[in-house]
């Protein structure tokens, strides 16, 4: 009988390119098709990897971070009500920024763009509003908050603004902020569900200014947890997490958004970058040593535990693992 032993005394490397999947989620591209998330990797007619395998350990991720901070249906909108009354009638603007990656200066321009543009559209005999009649958002780059100043020149009637968004101000009386959704546009501007009053639809812009409670992440997801229920299925114990919104199974690990150099560069996140990471104090999953590995599967979930979402066209990613086999020395 052999002995498992901590470190077994050799080991082999095994290469995984998100674009040799065999199957999971698909997405087509006019240059082809687009493997990223939930997928599935078989070799043909045979096991990816043949030997009594002891343990896997993750070693290296190169993975090009191409996923824009604002998403299509997703992180791109929000909407503006004035109330109004009777007379004059409500106005609901439905405030548009166009996907792609923004940094803070970049992103006041573009929700400044589609306010003005909302409230040209509404038609007489209310309409159409200018830009001092509606509010504007401004910019600390020093602080990174995010404040919506008040209308300069308000009309009469139009003198409040309210805010709906699906996860941070959602629409209702009271209503609490969505959880399964995890973010959206206010919330990547520092804005919080917290500073959503319980006895009204949302915060309103009145004469002051309604100023985000906590800096801006501007980027669409902090981390990028990678797991495999497939190379984590022989573990004892799951892992843990501080929060219940994030992966609490089958973490390979976790591939922070941040370049791990410290250079004067901007915000990671704001744009397409790379990210390459090497593990030296990684994870190692125990495997059975009369077992090869017939298959990998491999899923993607942001920092709210929700799938990484396919809204882009991205490239591939890679993952290096170390295959450990048993020392058969050893008794």
């Amino acid at each position: 009988m052999y002995s498992i032993m901590p470190h077994p005394w050799t080991n082999v490397q095994l290469v995984l390119n998100s674009r040799d999947a065999t199957g999971g989620a698909k997405q087509q591209s006019v240059i082809g098709q687009v493997l990223y998330n939930n997928l599935t990797f078989n070799a043909e007619n045979q096991n990816i990897i043949q030997g009594q395998i002891h343990s896997v350990q993750v070693s290296e991720v190169s993975f090009p971070y191409d996923i824009p901070n604002i998403q299509l249906n997703r992180t791109d909108r929000f909407t503006l009500t004035s109330p109004g009354g009777m007379v004059p009638p409500t106005v609901s603007l439905d405030i548009v920024v166009a996907p792609g990656f923004y940094d803070g200066p970049a992103l006041v321009v573009a929700v400044n763009a589609a306010i003005l543009a909302a409230g040209a559209a509404v038609p007489a005999p209310t309409g159409p509003f200018i830009a001092a009649e509606m509010p504007t958002l401004a910019y600390d780059a020093g602080s990174n908050i995010f404040t919506f100043l008040a209308p300069a020149t308000p009309l009469a009637g139009y003198e409040t603004w309210e805010f709906y968004s699906p996860f941070t101000y959602p629409q209702g009386l009271g209503s609490p902020a969505n959880p399964g959704l995890g973010k959206d546009i206010m919330s990547l501007m520092g804005f919080q569900s917290s500073q959503n009053p319980a006895v009204a639809n949302a915060p309103p812009v009145p004469v002051e200014d309604f100023v985000a409670g906590g800096s801006a992440p501007l980027t669409f997801t902090q981390y990028v947890d990678i797991c495999s229920p497939q190379l984590c299925k022989f573990q004892y114990f799951r892992d843990g997490s501080t929060t219940n919104l994030s992966r609490r199974s089958d973490v390979v690990c976790r591939l922070y958004v941040e370049n791990s150099v410290a250079l004067p560069i901007p915000v990671e996140g704001t744009s397409p970058f790379a990210i390459l990471r090497q593990f030296y104090n990684a994870r190692v999953m125990r495997w059975t040593s009369d077992n090869s590995i017939g298959g990998i599967d491999i899923q993607l979930y942001d920092d709210t535990g929700q799938p990484l979402q396919i809204t882009w066209v991205p490239r591939p990613y890679q993952i290096t693992f170390n295959i450990f086999e048993l020392d058969k020395e050893e008794r």
